[in-house]
């Protein structure tokens, strides 16, 4: 009897380990998302999403938005602040780059994400 119950028990924390060890996974796995929103000539509004890394951190994840960020403003050489890129100088046209951190779970193209 003793046997059967301390195969339980150790079936029971072992389980207990795996949940917890996937509830830590999940919080602490970031993805970097782009953004990309551009008005097509036809005046419809085109949204693209593409990975660019997986982080397991949000600050790392955040601080390397900014640094894309950044580096897409010199590219363009286009204004903005923060994680979000703006190109283009008459109103309508253009495109919209934002740098999003969302935790791995999270698809945005699948979802409506504001």
């Amino acid at each position: 009897m003793k046997k059967i119950m301390l195969v339980l028990l150790t079936l029971m924390l072992t389980l207990l380990m795996l949940v917890m060890a996937e509830k830590v996974n999940a919080s602490e796995s970031w993805i970097l998302w782009k953004q990309r929103t551009e008005v097509q000539p036809n005046g419809e509004i085109e949204t693209r999403w593409s990975v660019q890394t997986a982080l397991t951190e949000h600050s790392m994840c955040y601080a390397m938005a900014l640094r894309l960020a950044e580096a897409d403003r010199k590219i363009f050489n286009g204004g903005g602040k923060l994680t979000v890129v703006r190109i283009g100088d008459k109103e309508g046209e253009g495109v919209t780059i934002f740098y999003r951190c969302f935790p791995y779970t999270l698809d945005p193209r699948k979802q409506k994400v504001d």
